[in-house]
């Protein structure tokens, strides 16, 4: 009887051990799935602030093209740092740190009183960014070993990411109309601080076993080009294409380019494998990655001035009409996974590119209609993002060796947030030239340039998804997904 009893109570415990695993791992989604909230959010929130931000802050169009794109410049840039700083230092240690540098940046975004306080403000904001992303994702995986587990915790990462990207207009009109912009800002800081205080006192630390050393110079040449480059694209309208600041621009990216490649080749762990790029179908994901994060980010840049100065809405009434927009990403990204799984990635993103295309030429179409049109093709593009990131990341690792994964991932993020610079400051650059200041947009005098990019970039996603191979081998665990981790 004692035997039994004793026997019982081991049973009791094991039970006791197991639900308190599954209280911990619960709250590890919560934490993780809150910071991937603030990380993805701020890459669109502000957006439909900007009339406002331009209205106080007196700033030109260019200046407010750098409002956004200080942000995902800089996370472009250090995410793949950010990632070793992790492994290195203790992912819990980077996850606290990432969102309490995420809260002091949207303070001092919040008392800018000059768009250049406001741009640094967005800097910062995109360092504490690009330190939430790697440490939160790599947190999930220590986390769940097991493969379906692991696949269950970062579906809710990606679909919180896709979802809160596509539904930052919504909460940024919320607040802007009765609160004002900064209120935008504000809003971030209990997010944050809450964020951080719950890692610090639920989660457990988790480092890498042999963590990648840093590649400083593969940093500082990758930063070099990719400020270069939003540079020339932002003030060459305002400057003049052949003006000596653009020119030099120009130069100062190329050289980086040309000494960012053979530098990477010869070091033996380099910031971006150069190597990977041999491999057909993780270019063509890269590819992918890009136009599809170049058509939302130049969407929802466009539509803050399409929809308040075009058609004449408040910035609250703007924001909801992208209620569809956001309604069709969440649906589709929840979908993605599962289509995923069973091998139909390509057809997913065939699927995607179309949605894309259609969504775009139907807001092209509707220019001119009544507002109420817009609302299907919104909700046809948002069908079409949420079809993107799941895809492009089992695409890219298809080819690849499991053991490259993990950098393969990261360059799959990096490549989305290039594909949002591109996005905001080539739609920028259109608008600029067409005669748009911050206060008046001139569609008239845009010729359907802009929409046409955006459908072009759908397009492009369709012809590369078709000339990708029917099919590849399915990538299981961390390396699959960690692309998707912004």
């Amino acid at each position: 009887m004692a035997r039994v009893d004793s026997y019982s109570r081991g049973l009791d415990r094991g039970a006791a051990m197991t639900r308190s695993s599954n209280v911990a791992s619960g709250w590890l989604v919560v934490v993780c799935c809150l910071s991937q909230f603030l990380h993805t959010v701020y890459g669109s929130v502000a957006n439909i602030a900007l009339p406002d931000i331009a209205r106080d802050l007196d700033a030109r169009i260019d200046s407010l093209q750098w409002v956004v794109s200080a942000y995902v410049l800089t996370l472009a840039s250090m995410l793949t740092f950010s990632g070793t700083l992790a492994d290195r230092f203790g992912r819990k240690r980077v996850l606290i740190a990432g969102n309490i540098v995420m809260t002091a940046g949207s303070i001092l975004c919040a008392v800018s009183t000059s768009v250049t306080l406001l741009i640094i403000g967005r800097v910062v904001q995109g360092l504490g960014s690009a330190l939430i992303a790697p440490a939160g994702l790599s947190l999930l995986a220590a986390a769940f070993p097991e493969t379906a587990r692991r696949a269950v915790a970062v579906m809710w990462w990606t679909t919180i990411g896709t979802a809160s990207l596509a539904a930052g207009p919504i909460l940024g009109g919320l607040l802007v109309r009765d609160l004002g912009w900064t209120s935008v800002f504000w809003a971030g800081v209990p997010i944050g601080l809450l964020a951080a205080v719950l890692a610090a006192v639920l989660l457990t630390e988790s480092k890498a076993d042999r963590p990648q050393p840093f590649d400083p110079v593969g940093q500082v040449l990758l930063t070099v080009f990719l400020a270069s480059l939003a540079f020339a694209l932002i003030e060459g309208v305002h400057l003049g294409w052949t003006s000596p600041a653009i020119v030099l621009a120009v130069l100062i990216g190329v050289v980086a380019l040309i000494a960012l490649v053979p530098f990477e080749l010869r070091h033996k762990h380099p910031l971006i494998p150069v190597r990977l790029f041999t491999h057909r179908s993780f270019v063509t994901a890269l590819v992918m990655a890009i136009a599809g994060y170049l058509a939302l980010a130049g969407l929802l840049f466009l539509n803050t001035f399409y929809l308040q100065s075009e058609r004449g809405l408040d910035a609250t009434s703007a924001g909801f009409m992208t209620i569809p927009l956001a309604a069709g990403a969440t649906l589709t990204a929840l979908l993605a996974a599962g289509l995923v799984a069973r091998g139909r990635s390509r057809a997913v993103l065939i699927t995607s590119g179309i949605l894309l295309a259609l969504g775009s030429g139907g807001l092209w179409a509707t220019e001119t209609l009544p507002l109420w049109t817009v609302v299907l093709p919104y909700f046809v593009f948002g069908l079409g993002f949420g079809l993107i990131a799941d895809p492009v990341s089992v695409t890219a690792l298809s080819s690849l060796p499991t053991s490259e994964s993990g950098l393969a991932s990261s360059l799959v993020s990096t490549s989305k947030q290039a594909g949002q610079l591109l996005g905001i400051a080539g739609i920028g650059t259109i608008l600029a030239a067409a005669g748009t200041t911050s206060e008046v947009i001139e569609f008239e005098e845009m010729g359907g340039w802009v929409w046409a990019v955006l459908t072009a970039a759908g397009l492009l996603i369709t012809l590369l998804a078709l000339s990708s191979p029917r099919s590849s081998r399915h990538v299981h665990g961390h390396g699959a997904r960690a692309a998707n981790g912004s």
